[in-house]
């Protein structure tokens, strides 16, 4: 029996490592590698694990690599990150690529909350993704589009982190507005679990693919990493939703180029406002992933 090959851009990176490992983890799947001329060392363990590898990056003139990477595969598996070079120009020459080689499905490195509803302008990475939507929808031919989103990442680096809606050092949650508006978050480990599922079911996938691994407002946050943790947190009010609208803008101005001064508050924003909600949940569509919930993923990472 043939074993059905999935392809991976992306590899190197952390949600592209946990992918790469996920699809490694099917029985009967051949797992396919674009990296980097010089980056190889970064995918080792995956491809001792048995990963293939096509040295080659995105671009115009990578037609070649491309061309190699996707001969025989079914799905292509993006999980990319840069600019607009990379996630517009970069992802349009790896679906046509697809497409010429009769490719099945084509996800898009989006693993975000719903992109397709955030207003224009108000989180310009996930503008760009949803620029590159709509060339995928003009150009992919028979190639289905799957856009995998999961909400916001529940991890440290994220949640505890990057968005910073609880500050584990201060003990401290953070929250503008009211904060009932109920959020969706889900694990590094267990988007790319899902992702892999999506990668190699035989069925047909909707054009959005929405999971989460928890779904709690900002009282039900705060309820979670208490009980996982046995810690108190204080709760500092930060403002209002249009407050927050006004923060975003001053930092704007003040360093237009200085996004992560300002882009940590418009996912947060995002989320808090309930624009990037996802709609129907289709966590059922793989019954063998129980996913993370807050409070677990608090209790194992010891938080």
């Amino acid at each position: 029996m043939n074993k059905q090959t999935i392809a991976l851009v992306g590899g190197t990176g952390s949600l592209g490592t946990l992918i790469g490992n996920a699809v490694l983890d099917k029985p009967g799947v051949q797992l396919r590698l674009l990296v980097r001329q010089g980056s190889r060392d970064k995918v080792a363990a995956l491809e001792k694990r048995g990963a293939q590898v096509v040295e080659g990056a995105l671009g115009a003139d990578a037609g070649g690599a491309l061309a190699s990477l996707c001969q025989g595969a079914s799905t292509i598996i993006s999980a990319v990150q840069g600019g607009a070079d990379v996630i517009i120009d970069g992802q349009t020459h790896l679906l046509r690529a697809a497409r010429d080689a009769g490719v099945k499905r084509f996800i898009p490195s989006d693993y975000s909350l719903d992109l397709f509803k955030v207003k224009p302008g108000h989180i310009p990475t996930s503008e760009m993704r949803r620029q590159f939507a709509l060339v995928a929808d003009a150009e992919r031919g028979d190639v289905e589009v799957v856009h995998v989103l999961n909400g916001g990442f529940l991890d440290r680096g994220v949640l505890f982190g990057f968005i910073r809606v609880i500050d584990v050092d201060k003990r401290t949650a953070y929250v503008w507005g009211d904060g009932k508006q109920p959020m969706d978050w889900t694990t590094y480990a267990d988007t790319a679990r899902y992702t892999a599922e999506v990668a190699i079911d035989e069925r047909p996938v909707p054009r959005v693919f929405s999971v989460a691994g928890d779904v709690l407002d900002f009282e039900g946050l705060v309820h979670a990493y208490e009980s996982g943790s046995g810690k108190k947190l204080r709760v500092e009010r930060l403002g209002s939703l249009e407050e927050l609208d006004a923060r975003i803008d001053e930092l704007q101005k003040a360093g237009p180029a200085n996004l992560l001064a300002y882009l940590p508050l418009m996912y947060f924003r995002s989320i808090l406002s309930g624009e990037g909600k996802l709609d129907e949940l289709m966590n059922d569509r793989y019954p063998s992933i129980r996913p993370t919930t807050v409070r677990e993923y608090v209790v194992k990472e010891g938080l």
